[in-house]
């Protein structure tokens, strides 16, 4: 009865040892076609499309555009949770506004950490939430080092003031690039202003975004360009602890 029981079970096991080469794989690169995995882990190109897509669901994994790269739980695994939360919190005191750092998923920011503003009034999104790429600061922040990404969106008008040419956004991204950091002048909620720099993984690509949002009745354009190089500063060791 034993032996039964425990044949029962090996190939459960099988696929949690594969699952967890292919973790082990996407740690070592920044992202990679289902091909070029099946033959760097050895594993049929069929077994490994399952277990990506299992990883997935599961937010270990995300695919874009033909390629696997780690996801928001994927991330987790290499660096310290705590460590990053303890950055946002040193930011937020010393800004006096909301910080938050999101993750890429498909085509939206995923919010997955954030330090709330002692201010009664200030502007808050939930852990979990997804934000559109194209009217964020976040997802801008992205989009500066990906423009390429901008073809495959739809920009659906969140505010009146949401960017919905894509020649517009383009060259926004642009001036976001060169300058180091990108804004949401009340282009996904109104009366909230925000800022925000790309954070980097793996290869150098540009995985996330962290932020300061507050009202525009007390964070405005000109204190966002005050506060730009502290935020530079987290985005990159934010960046140093993801790689």
């Amino acid at each position: 009865m034993a032996l039964a029981h425990e044949s029962q079970h090996r190939p459960s096991v099988k696929a949690l040892e594969r699952g967890l080469a292919i973790l082990d794989h996407l740690l070592t690169v920044p992202e990679e076609p289902l091909h070029v995995i099946a033959e760097k882990t050895k594993m049929p190109p069929s077994t490994l499309h399952r277990l990506l897509a299992v990883l997935e669901a599961h937010g270990y994994v995300v695919s874009q555009h033909g390629t696997y790269q780690l996801g928001v739980k994927g991330l987790w695994m290499t660096t310290s949770r705590e460590s990053i939360r303890h950055l946002l919190q040193e930011l937020s005191k010393e800004v006096g506004e909301t910080t938050n750092f999101s993750i890429l998923v498909h085509d939206e920011m995923e919010f997955v950490e954030r330090a709330v503003s002692d201010h009664p009034l200030s502007f808050v999104v939930s852990v979990g939430s997804r934000v559109p790429l194209h009217c964020s600061a976040m997802g801008k922040a992205v989009l500066s080092l990906r423009p390429e990404l901008v073809d495959g969106l739809t920009l659906t008008p969140v505010t009146t003031r949401s960017i919905t040419d894509p020649i517009e956004l383009k060259a926004e991204l642009e001036v976001g690039r060169h300058r180091g950091f990108t804004l949401d002048a009340e282009e996904f909620f109104e009366g909230v202003f925000c800022i925000a720099v790309p954070v980097l993984g793996r290869g150098q690509t540009a995985v996330g975004a962290v932020s300061i949002s507050g009202p525009v009745v007390r964070f405005s354009r000109e204190r966002a360009f005050q506060v730009a190089p502290r935020l530079r500063d987290a985005g990159e060791r934010i960046s140093q602890l993801l790689q």
